[in-house]
This record gives C-alpha cells, sequence and structure tokens, in this order.
C-alpha cells in the first residue's frame, strides 16, 4: 500500500493552527492591554548599549501562544534585550499560575537592562552575560521545557546546555531564514547532538496563510524544534 507522506511543510501548517485555535478565545479578551504591555517596553531602548532589532507583533502573540500551549514550568531566554519576547511568554504563563509556577533566566551579553515588574511569573535576568555565564550559574538540577533562542549559541554552551534539557524540551528558534542564526543554531543543535532527526521535528515558521486567518499581520521567522513524543494522530 501507497503511504501518505507528511512533510515538515504540511506538519508546520496543522501545528500553528492548533497552537493559534488554542489561544483565540484569550485574544480579543486580553490582546489590548498584552500589546499596550510589549509595546511600552520600547522606551527601554534608552537605557540600552547596544541598541538591535526586536520581536514583531505576530511573533509576540506566537511566544504567548506556545507558551499557554504548552505551560513550561522553566524557561531560558539567550537573547532577551528590552524584554517583547520574554514578556510575551511570562504573561502567558501568568494565566496558569493556578495550575503550576513558571519561571524565566534570560540573559543579554551587551546590555544592562532592568525589566519593568509587567507580570507575576518570576524573571530572572543576568545583566551583560554570556548564555555560556548565564548556565553556569543556574542550579545544576534545573531542568528547562522551554530554550527560545534569540541569540546565536557559542561553541562552548552545547555541552553545558544539554545538562539541563530532557527529552520534552521545546526549542524556538528566532531569525529561521536563509543563513540567519536561527538556521545556524538549528545546524549546531543537530551536530552537538542536542536534538536528533530521528526524536525531533522542525516546525517552520508560520505561513502567511494561517497568519491573516488570525489577524495577524506583520512577519515572523520563528521556528519551533518539537519532540516527536508531542506529537500524536487522535481521532478527534
Amino acid at each position: 500500500m501507497k503511504l501518505v507522506n507528511i512533510n515538515s511543510n504540511d506538519l508546520s501548517i496543522i501545528f500553528w493552527k492548533k497552537i493559534l485555535d488554542n489561544s483565540f478565545s484569550k485574544k480579543k479578551i486580553i490582546e489590548k492591554e498584552f500589546f499596550e504591555k510589549i509595546d511600552s517596553l520600547e522606551s527601554l531602548r534608552s537605557q540600552s548599549s547596544y541598541n538591535t532589532g526586536s520581536v514583531s507583533s505576530t511573533t509576540a502573540w506566537l511566544l504567548f501562544s506556545l507558551t499557554l500551549f504548552f505551560k513550561p514550568k522553566v524557561i531560558f531566554e539567550i537573547g532577551s534585550f528590552i524584554g517583547k519576547s520574554t514578556f510575551s511568554m511570562s504573561l502567558a504563563a501568568d494565566l496558569y499560575l493556578n495550575e503550576h509556577k513558571c519561571e524565566v533566566y534570560c540573559c543579554d551579553e551587551s546590555n544592562e537592562i532592568k525589566f519593568p515588574n509587567l507580570s507575576k511569573t518570576k524573571i530572572n535576568q543576568f545583566h551583560k552575560k554570556t548564555s555560556f555565564e548565564m548556565l553556569k550559574e543556574i542550579n545544576e538540577f534545573e531542568k528547562v521545557d522551554f530554550v527560545h533562542l534569540d541569540g546565536r549559541l557559542n561553541s562552548d554552551d552545547y555541552d553545558l546546555l544539554k545538562s539541563y534539557l530532557t527529552d520534552d524540551t521545546i526549542f524556538i528558534l528566532d531569525d529561521f531564514e536563509g543563513g540567519e542564526k536561527g538556521v545556524i543554531n538549528f545546524i549546531n543543535l543537530l551536530n552537538n547532538k542536542l536534538i536528533s532527526r530521528n526524536t525531533h521535528c522542525l516546525i517552520y515558521p508560520i505561513k502567511d496563510d494561517t497568519k491573516y486567518n488570525f489577524d495577524l499581520k506583520e512577519n515572523s521567522t520563528s521556528a519551533v524544534i518539537l519532540p516527536l513524543k508531542n506529537l500524536r494522530i487522535s481521532a478527534q
């Protein structure tokens, strides 16, 4: 019998629809307050030593939606800058505090920007610290559910980061296009055996059709590395 082949492009369309369907009921209720908080972080640029880009409104909502769907307890973020991506995830974590707490660890090698108190979720900032320096300072018994990479991993990070991962750890890669850092991080995660094509699948950035169906207008280049054990073919 001929097999039905489902590739990463097919799976990516289904994945983002499921993630956004789950957060859709919240969007009309909280989106005004959510984006007001996210947009307010632009004022922190004046504190920066190194001023760079930040995530789009679409990426912010995707990070919120991913966090709300998977409900991680521990998040690592490399490259926090003014905190738009950090708070996109922590504000989602606020919504499931009654189930369990979430804690965020984030670093910015170039800046020392103190985040305002916009969420109930605990955010641990590592100012002017490399990812390696942050990982060395965190309790070695901490296990991470989400790794958001908005910066490029360095060669000395991989062995240390591996000690924090579980079979359920999900990676989110910013700038997954062309030869940008997201693609480079993906290749290096494979080469350093933090992920495997036998145990993980790549979810490509959201397609325009899906994005517009959920009233998301800006571009997003965020990809997801999902453990295959998190996928299931269901009857409904």
